[in-house]
Order: C-alpha cells, then sequence, then structure tokens
C-alpha cells in the first residue's frame, strides 16, 4: 500500500459526479462514476473494464479539471475489479491525462 502512495505525485481532489466514456478507438460510450482527480490523472468506476493503454474521453456536465466541453483525453493506466457483490461487476480505473 505505501507503494502505490508514493507513485502519487500530485494532490487528489475528491469530486464525486456522473460521466460518460467514450472508447477512442470503437467510439462506443459507456457510464462512470468519477471519484478523484488532479492534476495529472484521475480515478473513476465503471462497470466497463478498459484495458491498459487504451484511450478514452471523459465527459460530463462539468469537469473541474477541464474547460473543455467536449471531454477530456485520458489514457487507462490500470484496473482492478471492485468485487462481484453487483448484478453487474465493476471496476476501479486510474487513468492519466
Amino acid at each position: 500500500m505505501a507503494g502505490r502512495a508514493l507513485q502519487k505525485r500530485n494532490r487528489r481532489i475528491n469530486y464525486k459526479t456522473p460521466i460518460t466514456l467514450e472508447d477512442e478507438r470503437t467510439g462506443f460510450h459507456y457510464p462512470g462514476t468519477l471519484h478523484n482527480y488532479s492534476k495529472s490523472g484521475l480515478y473513476f468506476e465503471s462497470a466497463y473494464a478498459q484495458r491498459p493503454g487504451r484511450q478514452v474521453v471523459i465527459k460530463s456536465d462539468y469537469l473541474p479539471f477541464s474547460s473543455n466541453n467536449s471531454g477530456q483525453l485520458a489514457e487507462v493506466i490500470w484496473r482492478k475489479p471492485l468485487g462481484q457483490h453487483h448484478l453487474n461487476p465493476s471496476y476501479g480505473v486510474g487513468a492519466k491525462f
């Protein structure tokens, strides 16, 4: 756990809001929830398991880290399953800008 904490270079700001993820390669849209962000990236949860290296556009009515109304491009760095206790499995995803 300490290793992961050392990897974070920028202060995380907790900000929970619904988002839409657009897969850059396929153009498909998926719902998700933003949980926090920093100057260099963000953490969100979604039922869609993006692969590391995948480019996604994060969209929402208001993204505090972006003035671009068409969304913020980010690259998925890691993903982890959050458990099977829901009807649909969900994943935690870390992405960088």
